[in-house]
């Protein structure tokens, strides 16, 4: 058994740097925010298992999540002090934290690939009633995702924006000043028109799995899904691919902006948390499968 809980700590380390350039939406996340559901923790949500589908998928699962406690963990130490490093700099710019993404989106496809055998497994367990409960569910919470993020008007849609960009933001800084959160406002605006192409590009992704999914017992299968999980770009829609590069630049300008207009209370909350990280990480006790 495992000394810590698997799922948020371990997906807040990986993600610590994108959380902090407000990347929630991000086109490096893509295939990764949906491997909760792939591999686990979500699955009952989407498609019902058998016992023996559960119990294989579990055993499977606890061997990932020793691999990553053992074998990733330890590698987010020295990426977490680079990410400090670069926001206490005396002349801090979006180009020098986006010089560090490219650590996090490795250490995303580490993991991609690492659950993809697991990933391929379980679908290939699936009989037709299962293929047709999935779809449906993935297709149900397409419509939820609608609901909640593009049928509210323009104006509500900033708002709620704003709230979660600074939910993100007050877990690491404290709370914004009025400055802070004028910036952050602007910010919010850039991204107008964000929400609807966000869910088309992820329900193309969704559809390019289902059609993956229908062939299963085919040969190619295997590649497919790899390419689905790894190879993210392909199945960007082009007004995706359009707003991609923007959207990251606004959001590194706004990250590096609040960090540039933190007072020695908000620094010193972000110190904190930092140094709550490193003690998670080094307090673990990994265990074999």
């Amino acid at each position: 058994m495992f000394n810590y809980h698997p799922y948020p700590r371990w997906r807040t380390l990986l993600l610590v740097t994108s959380v902090l350039l407000l990347a929630g939406c991000s086109a490096s996340r893509l295939a990764y925010n949906n491997l909760d559901w792939l591999i686990g923790w979500k699955v009952d949500d989407y498609v019902s298992l058998d016992r023996n589908q559960k119990r294989w998928l579990s055993s499977r699962t606890r061997q990932h999540l020793a691999w990553h406690c053992s074998t990733e963990l330890p590698r987010y130490l020295p990426l977490l002090d680079e990410l400090e490093s670069t926001l206490d700099a005396a002349h801090l710019d979006a180009s020098m934290l986006v010089e560090g993404l490219p650590q996090v989106e490795a250490a995303a496809d580490r993991l991609l690939l690492e659950t993809a055998p697991t990933v391929i497994g379980l679908l290939r367990q699936l009989d037709a009633g299962q293929v047709k409960e999935l779809a449906i569910n993935l297709q149900e919470k397409h419509r939820e995702l609608e609901e909640k993020y593009i049928e509210p008007d323009l104006t509500t849609q900033h708002q709620e924006r704003i709230e979660r960009a600074q939910e993100r933001l007050e877990d690491w800084l404290g709370p914004l000043n009025s400055q802070q959160y004028a910036r952050l406002s602007d910010w919010a605006a850039q991204l107008q028109g964000h929400n609807g192409i966000w869910l088309q590009n992820r329900q193309a992704w969704q559809q390019a799995f289902v059609q993956a999914l229908a062939s299963r017992d085919e040969s190619d299968f295997d590649e497919r899904i790899i390419s689905l999980l790894i190879d993210r770009e392909r199945y960007w829609i082009t007004d995706f691919k359009r707003i991609a590069a923007a959207n990251r630049e606004h959001g590194t300008r706004l990250a590096a902006d609040l960090v540039k207009m933190a007072s020695s209370k908000q620094k010193a909350h972000l110190t904190l948390r930092f140094d709550g990280l490193r003690s998670d990480i080094e307090a673990l006790r990994c265990s074999e499968a």
